[in-house]
């Protein structure tokens, strides 16, 4: 979906509207959603969210005794100030608290003014003050990890100077939270309309309109917007509310509100703060306008309450995304440890060559836990051993885990689940890696134009190539899928500089320049191609390993497969010269070709093969003789178990065998070969 950025916000508001209408812009979410509905695919998801809240709004609407609903849901809060700095860091939690604390007595009609509302609510009958069946909390534990060095288990889940989302609205780090982010806009605030906790949406807010008091020293409520009912009426836009008016000025009535029953139709915002507040008037006549809602533009000291209808709405929206919500992070965090993987948490192995895979952790304690934790593995290959180094730990550090012996295990996929047990209080904390006990290699293969090719290179003019560009090819027949490669070049050609080389796959449309016009006027150049080597370093002639001018990774993961192109184009007169040769070597993961014992007079047959192909050897132990097949990735895909003969001949099929290179597995008893065999 689109990033949208806060610059592109801000240019659409100030677009709009000029800074100091209304003294500052009360809301972006229209302008936002305008924005973010120009993508297709946001405008989808949209357009499915709010036919499956209509269904659930209608569901939740059919019990219509709001007293029998279900417990309180709780949902947890992020706050983030990416432009502030750590020194605030005890005024920001106290002010984020402090916002905390107006949402939930707003959402519950339990704030100190909605007593005004008693003196006026007979003249919106069919109105009354909303209750949500919801509460807010600011998160403590189990924080996303490695996002804030500052941000501790324990205390409240607030980020300072990390830039959420790139600066975007949505950031996937900080998926189930809601999200609030506080940062100079221009506008108020923001939020999308019906926001997504699953994605990390959030509700942005400006540094002048967050909380209430005096504040801190980046993020400053200020009058008349003090009071952090800015922050509720964002807030509502995330449940799903929209704006009780039909416009922002110029509306007319007739085109229905807001879509709540309770809320009476407006034409128009209103800014400021009505004396008495029912002076402006609804669309229905002699029904004055619900100013005084939270879905308004008026002054924070002149809202204070939602309807019911609003208050119904919102929860059924809650209710609808719960499951999206991160469970049990608004516990107080209990002094404890967290283990987390910082290495790979996925190794390949090979069990016929490589003895060990190694892991590394890290050991985070909570709350000055100080007991020691020590180490174990559970779901190792049959065989395998695990050691662990250290073994425990009593404060925070590193530790590894070596998974040994893997030479005399079984070929499969393992999830191992590292545990630590902490004594005496027996706290334990797990965590998974993956053992891919395969037996693949990364093998290179060369393939070569033949030597003293010397093919003329068309002499060019003026910044336009010779014509015929010089065009050569090598054919690759073998099928692997690239992980890396280099590429050799060997010219004779006065004046270097006046060449491009292009390297282009059998695909036709990828290609990589490896040089372009390099090393001015030095002559020749015999240069190997290698995206890990330095930089060129340029002679008369020019000869070694360097870095070429594209990355050859660009073929990376593209089949090898079929005839790779050089072409050779010089855009500049008088110099000339030729191809002598030129050479490809292309690295790909392949299953091996290793025998563990000799088998007597072994044959596979024939190899390459259509997917059949016959097995012959004399058996030595006596004992069954099994047969498997994996495929690259070591994928079982035939497995048989035969007895012992004094001769074994047995033809294999593999069904729907694709082309391929496969790992042909002979056991013996306790012997054991493993062959390449290649499927045309």
């Amino acid at each position: 979906m689109k990033n949208f950025t806060l610059c592109v916000l801000l240019g659409l508001l100030l677009a709009a509207v000029p800074y100091n209408s209304h003294a500052q812009d009360r809301c972006g979410m229209e302008e936002y959603m305008e924005e973010m509905m120009k993508d297709p695919e946001y405008a989808r998801q949209y357009e499915e969210k709010q036919k499956a809240l209509k269904q659930r709004l209608q569901n939740y609407l059919n019990n219509s005794d709001l007293y029998q609903r279900g417990g309180t849901i709780e949902i947890p809060v992020a706050v983030h100030f990416p432009e502030a700095s750590e020194a605030e860091r005890s005024c920001l939690e106290a002010l984020a608290q402090n916002q905390i604390d107006i949402l939930n007595a707003d959402y519950t009609a339990t704030n100190s003014d909605i007593s005004s509302w008693n003196a006026i609510s007979s003249q919106y009958p069919g109105t009354s003050a909303g209750v949500a069946n919801i509460s807010f909390c600011i998160a403590t534990s189990n924080h996303p990890a490695g996002l804030d060095p500052e941000l501790l288990e324990g205390n409240p889940c607030i980020t300072i100077g990390y830039n959420f989302g790139g600066g975007s609205n949505t950031d996937g780090n900080w998926s189930g939270y809601l999200n609030f982010v506080i940062r100079n806009i221009g506008a108020l605030g923001f939020s999308p309309l019906f926001g997504d906790i699953s994605d990390g949406d959030a509700v942005t807010m400006d540094n002048n309109a967050f909380g209430s008091g005096a504040g801190c020293t980046s993020v400053v409520p200020g009058a008349p917007y003090n009071l952090g009912r800015t922050t509720t009426h964002e807030l509502g836009h995330f449940f799903g509310l929209n704006h009780t008016f039909n416009a922002d000025g110029g509306g007319t009535c007739g085109s229905g509100g807001d879509g709540i029953a309770d809320t009476p139709e407006v034409a128009n915002s209103t800014y400021g703060c009505p004396n008495p507040p029912t002076s402006v008037p609804s669309c229905t006549p002699g029904q004055p306008a619900l100013t005084m809602n939270y879905m308004d533009y008026v002054n924070d000291a002149c809202m204070y309450m939602f309807s019911q209808d609003q208050m119904t709405f919102a929860e059924a929206y809650i209710s609808s995304i719960q499951a999206d919500i991160k469970p049990n992070v608004c516990q107080p965090a209990t002094p404890g440890f967290n283990l987390a993987v910082t290495g790979d948490d996925e190794l390949l192995t090979c069990p016929t060559t490589d003895n060990e895979a190694v892991y590394s952790f890290s050991y985070t304690t909570v709350m000055s836990f100080s007991e020691t934790t020590t180490f174990s593995a559970s779901g190792l290959p049959a065989g395998a051993t695990a050691t662990f180094s250290p073994t425990s730990l009593n404060s925070d550090g590193a530790f590894t885990l070596t998974v040994g012996n893997l030479m005399s295990t079984a070929q499969g996929t393992y999830t191992i689940t590292v545990t630590g047990t902490s004594s005496p209080s027996s706290v334990t904390e797990s965590v998974d890696v993956v053992l891919n006990n395969n037996c693949t290699e990364i093998v290179c293969n060369s393939y070569s134009s033949p030597q003293n090719l010397n093919l003329a290179i068309a002499d060019g003019s003026g910044g336009t190539a010779g014509t015929p560009v010089l065009e050569h090819i090598i054919n690759i027949p073998d099928m692997a899928t690239i992980e890396s490669m280099t590429v050799n070049v060997d010219v004779t050609h006065t004046f270097i500089s006046d060449l491009l080389v292009r390297i282009v796959h059998p695909d036709g449309a990828t290609f990589v320049d490896v040089w372009s016009g390099d090393c001015g006027s030095n002559d020749n150049f015999d240069v190997t191609f290698d995206d890990s080597a330095g930089a060129l370093v340029c002679a008369s002639p020019t000869v070694g390993t360097f870095m070429p001018n594209g990355a050859l990774s660009a073929f990376n993961g593209l089949e090898a497969q079929g005839d790779w192109t050089i072409l050779i184009g010089d855009f500049f007169a008088q110099d000339t010269g030729n191809l002598n040769d030129w050479s490809i070597e292309i690295c790909a993961e392949q299953a091996l070709s290793v025998s563990e014992f000799d088998l007597d007079d072994l044959q596979v047959y024939p190899n390459p093969n259509n997917g059949t192909f016959n097995i012959g050897f004399s058996p030595k132990s006596g004992e069954d003789i099994t047969i498997q097949v994996y495929d690259i990735r070591g994928r079982a895909i035939f497995e048989n178990t035969f007895n012992s003969v004094g001769r074994f001949d047995e033809v294999i099929q593999l069904t729907n065998a694709e082309s391929g290179v496969y790992l042909l597995s002979i056991s013996d008893g306790p012997q054991k070969v493993t062959k390449k065999i290649v499927v045309d």
